[in-house]
């Protein structure tokens, strides 16, 4: 009985000994599925991160969009600016040329005018002194 009572023991030690390493191998377990949770929930942080963080660059894109349309927007509308200018210029460069024209022409008529006067006046005054000189 004694035989059968040692050989009972070596079995409830094999027992023992194979529900340790189950409970060991299951604390294991437990251990790594409490890791890969923790890597898990750091991975998903991070990926909400980053989705913040390319949702906020989205925002800035789209403001830098905004931005360089509404720059371009003002450029065109400063070369339409430039060219009213530029044909105002023209415009008034031609009327300035005309009415420089103009004075130009009543000197010059004024001129002719004076001239016109002036040998009238040597015409009479030769006429009066010829008419003195045979009186």
């Amino acid at each position: 009985m004694k035989m059968e009572m040692g050989a009972n023991d070596d079995e409830k030690m094999r027992i023992y000994e194979r529900a340790r390493m189950a409970v060991e191998a299951v604390e294991a377990c437990d251990m790594e599925l409490l890791d890969k949770t923790r890597k898990y929930e750091e991975l998903m942080l991070e990926k909400h991160k980053k989705i913040m963080q390319i949702q906020q660059l989205e925002k800035i894109m789209r403001l830098k969009l905004a931005e360089a349309d509404m720059f371009q927007l003002k450029a065109n509308e400063a070369k339409q600016e430039v060219l009213r200018l530029q044909r105002i210029a023209i415009v008034s460069e031609e009327e300035y040329g005309n009415s420089y024209l103009r004075h130009r022409l009543r000197e010059a008529e004024a001129e002719k005018q004076y001239l016109i006067e002036k040998i009238r006046l040597k015409g009479h005054s030769k006429a009066f002194n010829n008419c003195d000189g045979h009186s």
